[in-house]
C-alpha cells in the first residue's frame, strides 16, 4: 500500500488542495472547520480537489511529535448486534493490553457512512485500520490505499481483501445449513432474511443455501424483511409464507433472531418443529439453547475474529507478514439441535469447525 497522502514524495498539504481549487488556503482552512460560512462554488471545488488528491485534513496537527498515534479504528455495521460486540470487546481488550485505543465508528449498514467515517478516523492518524467484510465504496478504498497503515477486513472471507482478512465464508454457513437440512430430505424450502441491501453477509448465506438446495433439486422460497429483525413482521411474512407454499419443509433464516420469530409463529398456527416443519438460524445467540424446541444454528467465531485480528495488526505493525499470514479463514461450527432433527438431544453441541 502507498504511504498515507503522499503525491509523489511529498505529503499533500492544503496548499496543493488550495492550488488545485483555485482558492486561498485561508478558504480552504473555513470550509473544513465552518462549511456553511464558504459559498456553494467554492465549496463544490475545493471537496472536488479534496476527492481528487485523497487529502485528509490531519486533526493532530501540532499534538503529535510521531506521524501515526496510539489509536486503532474498528468501524461496524452496528454496535447493538451481539455478534459484532462480543468481537469488539476481545478485540479492544488485546489492543488495550499491547499499549492502543480504539476509536469506533458504526455505519449502520451504510457504505456512505463508512466513507465518512474512514475519513474521519484516518484524520487522527491511527497505528491501524479494522473494516467489517469487503462492501466498500470506491472512494473508501482510494482513501485506504494511500493511507499506508495496515488495514484488516473482518467477518468475511473469500475476497483478496484491501490488505489482511480474518474470518469466515458465509456462503459456506448456507451451504452447511442445507446439506444438513436435504439429509433429513426436506427438499422444499424458505430463506427469511434481514434485507440483502442492508446485510450483504446474510445475501451471501442465502447464495449458498439456495444453490446447495437446488442443486439437490430442491427448491427456495425466499423473503425478505424491510428492515432490521423484527418480530411482528418476521411473523407476518411466516405466515404469508406456508399460506402460499404449505408445502414447505424447512425454513432457514438470516440469523437467530429471525428465526425466533418464525418459530413464534409456527407455535401460534400449532405447527411442530421439527416434525412439521425444521428451523434454523445463524449465530448461537444465547437464547437458542433455551427455545423449545432448542434452534439449531451456525455459530460463527466472534471471539477469535477480534483475538486473532488483534494479533495480526500488531505483528504487522512491528514486522512484514508474510502473504501466507494475511488471510485467516477461522471457519464456523455447524450445531444441530432439535428444531431440525428430533433426536438431536444425543448429539453433541460441539461439532468440529468447518472451514
Amino acid at each position: 500500500m502507498a504511504k498515507r497522502q503522499r503525491r509523489g514524495s511529498q505529503r499533500i498539504t492544503m496548499g496543493d488542495v488550495a492550488r488545485l481549487a483555485d482558492v486561498s488556503p485561508s478558504t480552504v482552512s473555513l470550509y473544513l472547520r465552518r462549511p456553511d460560512e464558504v459559498s456553494a462554488r467554492r465549496a463544490e471545488l475545493i471537496q472536488s480537489a479534496i476527492d481528487r488528491l485523497g487529502y485528509l485534513p490531519n486533526v493532530m496537527a501540532g499534538g503529535l511529535a510521531s506521524s501515526t498515534s496510539r489509536v486503532i479504528g474498528v468501524i461496524v455495521p452496528t454496535i447493538t448486534n451481539s455478534f459484532f460486540s462480543e468481537t469488539l470487546e476481545t478485540l479492544e481488550r488485546h489492543l488495550r493490553d499491547a499499549g492502543y485505543q480504539l476509536l469506533i465508528g458504526n455505519t449502520e449498514f451504510d457504505a456512505t457512512r463508512e466513507e465518512e467515517l474512514v475519513r474521519s478516523i484516518l484524520s487522527w492518524n491511527p497505528a491501524g485500520l479494522v473494516l467489517t467484510g469487503f462492501g466498500h465504496s470506491r472512494q473508501t478504498q482510494r482513501l485506504l490505499s494511500q493511507s499506508g497503515i495496515p488495514v484488516v477486513e473482518m467477518w468475511d472471507y473469500g475476497q483478496t481483501g484491501l490488505d489482511m482478512v480474518v474470518g469466515f465464508s458465509h456462503h459456506d454457513c448456507g451451504r452447511l445449513i442445507a446439506e444438513h437440512l436435504l439429509a433429513q430430505e426436506r427438499l422444499q424450502t424458505a430463506f427469511i432474511s434481514t434485507r440483502f441491501q442492508r446485510d450483504v453477509r446474510a445475501r451471501d448465506r442465502y447464495h449458498g443455501f439456495r444453490n446447495t438446495i437446488e442443486a439437490a433439486g430442491g427448491t427456495v422460497v425466499l423473503r425478505e424483511l424491510s428492515g432490521r429483525s423484527h418480530a411482528e413482521e418476521t411473523g407476518q411474512l411466516t405466515n404469508e409464507l406456508l399460506r402460499d407454499h404449505p408445502d414447505t419443509a424447512a425454513i432457514a433464516c438470516s440469523n437467530d433472531m429471525v428465526a425466533l420469530g418464525v418459530m413464534f409463529e409456527c407455535q401460534r398456527q400449532r405447527l411442530e418443529i421439527p416434525a412439521d416443519i425444521a428451523l434454523a438460524g445463524f449465530g448461537n445467540l444465547d437464547f437458542t439453547t433455551s427455545t423449545v424446541p432448542p434452534l439449531t444454528t451456525i455459530e460463527p467465531p466472534r471471539h477469535e475474529i477480534g483475538q486473532r485480528t488483534a494479533r495480526l495488526l500488531l505483528d504487522s505493525l512491528t514486522r512484514r507478514i508474510d502473504d501466507d499470514e494475511r488471510r485467516l479463514d477461522l471457519g464456523v461450527r455447524l450445531i444441530v439441535r432439535q428444531s431440525t432433527q428430533d433426536n438431536a438431544c444425543a448429539l453433541r453441541d460441539d461439532h468440529d469447525r468447518m472451514p
